[in-house]
C-alpha cells in the first residue's frame, strides 16, 4: 500500500490526527504523511490512498488551503480511494454540513478520487485546542476503517 496523509494545520491538532492516521497506514504499507503547502502533483502518482484534513475555519476550509487545489492538475487522483478529515469545535447538527471536511471532499472528487468513506471530524477543546481526550485513539479507528473501505486492511 502507498497511502498518504497531506494536512493543513495551524495550531498543531490537525497534524497530531493526521501523524496517527499515518502511523496507523504503516502497519499495513509505506505512508507518508506531508504538510498541504509541500503537495505537488507529483506526490499523487502511484497513491492508494489519499487522506486529507485541514481545520474548519469559519463553517468553511482555511483561506491559505483553498488556492492550492486549483493549482493541481485536473484527474490527478485518477480513481484513487479518498478519504478527508477536519478538526473543529463541537457544533449543533444544523451546523455540521459546514465542515472543511465535507469541503474537501468534493475538492478531491474533482481531482478524479473516489471518496470511500464519510468525512470525520475530530473535535478541539478551545480555538486552539487542545483535542478533546479520546480523539486520537478516534483517529486510529477510524484509520482502520478507512484502509477497509479501501480494500487494503
Amino acid at each position: 500500500m502507498q497511502a498518504l496523509v497531506v494536512y493543513f494545520s495551524k495550531f498543531g491538532n490537525t497534524h497530531k490526527v493526521a501523524e496517527v492516521i499515518g502511523a496507523e497506514f504503516r502497519t499495513r504499507g509505506e505512508a507518508r504523511v506531508i504538510n498541504l503547502n509541500e503537495l505537488a502533483a507529483d506526490d499523487l502518482r502511484g497513491v492508494d490512498l489519499l487522506v486529507i484534513g485541514t481545520p474548519t475555519h469559519r463553517m468553511n476550509l482555511p483561506e491559505v488551503v483553498r488556492p492550492i487545489f486549483e493549482e493541481l492538475p485536473k484527474r490527478a487522483l485518477r480513481g484513487a480511494p479518498v478519504a478527508a478529515f477536519d478538526t473543529s469545535y463541537k457544533m449543533s447538527k444544523c451546523l455540521m454540513p459546514f465542515t472543511a471536511a465535507k469541503k474537501l471532499v468534493g475538492k478531491l472528487r474533482k481531482l478524479g478520487g473516489k471518496k470511500i468513506i464519510a468525512p470525520e471530524t475530530f473535535f478541539v477543546e478551545d480555538r486552539q485546542g487542545p483535542l478533546y481526550p479520546g480523539e486520537l485513539e478516534r483517529a486510529k479507528t477510524w484509520a482502520k476503517l478507512v484502509m477497509r473501505r479501501a480494500g487494503l486492511g
